[in-house]
């Protein structure tokens, strides 16, 4: 076994449950969130281009993780013609399924950069700094595009409960 096959294998033993999760909170559904899981770590053991460091493959999963649920996300909408119009706050824990909702409304919309900015902001929790890490943009333009998104978020309508 490679360098490169045990680098995958400890990212895998590291970060498949942290994975899992995030899919969890972005799809709000265990199955879907398992399969996302384990279809970023089978494109990873397929990508032998990206060499065994790993700091560069902590980034790529987290990136194609995400993506992979946004798929998911814009599937699952585009099949049930779901959309939500609710505004978001992040007062309590409901928030996220708020948030969620809202950013399903949106991703119809987005371009995938946007709406993977968004979701690595509002439902992971990460800071600017982090999100240009991961998607390898610089800070600026993080700032600028989530400043744009939030203006987009305060002008959706509320709906009533």
């Amino acid at each position: 076994m490679d360098q490169r096959q045990r680098s995958v294998e400890q990212m895998y033993r590291s970060y498949f449950a942290i994975i899992r999760a995030k899919c969890t909170r972005m799809l709000g559904d265990t199955h879907e969130a398992e399969d996302v899981a384990q279809e970023t770590f089978v494109r990873l053991w397929r990508d032998t281009a990206l060499g065994a460091d790993p700091y560069r493959i902590s980034a790529w999963i987290y990136r194609t993780s995400t993506r992979l649920a946004i798929d998911h996300l814009r599937g699952r909408r585009h099949r049930r013609g779901e959309s939500s119009g609710e505004t978001v706050d992040h007062a309590s824990p409901e928030a996220l399924v708020v948030a969620r909702r809202a950013l399903g409304q949106l991703s119809l919309s987005l371009e995938p950069e946007e709406l993977e900015m968004a979701i690595l902001s509002r439902l992971d929790g990460l800071g600017q700094r982090e999100i240009a890490e991961v998607l390898n943009r610089s800070e600026r333009t993080v700032r600028r595009v989530l400043s744009r998104l939030e203006a987009r978020l305060l002008d959706l309508p509320e709906v009533a409960p």
